[in-house]
């Protein structure tokens, strides 16, 4: 079972990595086509507007999911400035996290509520004339992937660091886990 979510991650993680070189490419392209057609060509084309809101927005919601996957966010380091036992740096951690999850899902909540509304009444894009939902599935992807990390998060905290905690300080007492990417 454990090699089963092992492939699952490694699967999330390519598909998040091309999906992020993907859209910040794309994102980057938008912007210098549009800037092009405005300031050069003296034309404006809305639709690439919305679409460049479309294409930020799951740049920003699959990199958050990214990062929450990585444990890269800004922590501030204020646990290393004590000196905590072992297991009450571990309880501290785990209280971030699951304090952090139900944030998450407070969010990922009303972000559906959202979408089904979206879908009730049909609502569509001004200029594209695309499902709303599209920019909405964003935000659902994000905040689904992010609790499912900080789900795993919450099982794995002891005074130890995984592979997946390679973006922080770590006390000098910590051993490192044997969790394989």
């Amino acid at each position: 079972m454990n090699s089963l979510f092992i492939r699952i991650d490694r699967a999330l993680v390519f598909i998040c990595r091309f999906a992020l070189i993907f859209l910040v490419l794309s994102l980057a392209g938008m912007m210098a086509v549009g800037v092009f057609l405005r300031y050069v060509m003296d034309l404006s084309f809305p639709a690439m507007e919305e679409l460049s809101i479309m294409v930020g927005l799951w740049f920003y919601f699959v990199s958050m999911a990214y990062v929450t996957r990585e444990r890269a966010h800004l922590a501030g380091g204020i646990l290393d400035l004590f000196d905590l036992t072992p297991q009450t740096r571990a309880a501290v951690k785990w209280v971030a996290d699951f304090v952090g999850l139900g944030v998450i899902c407070f969010f990922g909540f009303y972000t559906y509520k959202y979408l089904f509304f979206v879908m009730k009444i049909n609502r569509v894009s001004t200029n594209l004339g695309w499902p709303t939902a599209l920019w909405v599935g964003a935000a659902i992807v994000g905040f689904t992937l992010m609790a499912a990390y900080k789900l795993r998060d919450l099982f794995i905290h002891r005074n130890s660091y995984t592979v997946y905690d390679n973006k922080s300080p770590h006390s000098k007492d910590a051993v490192m886990e044997g969790v394989t990417r």
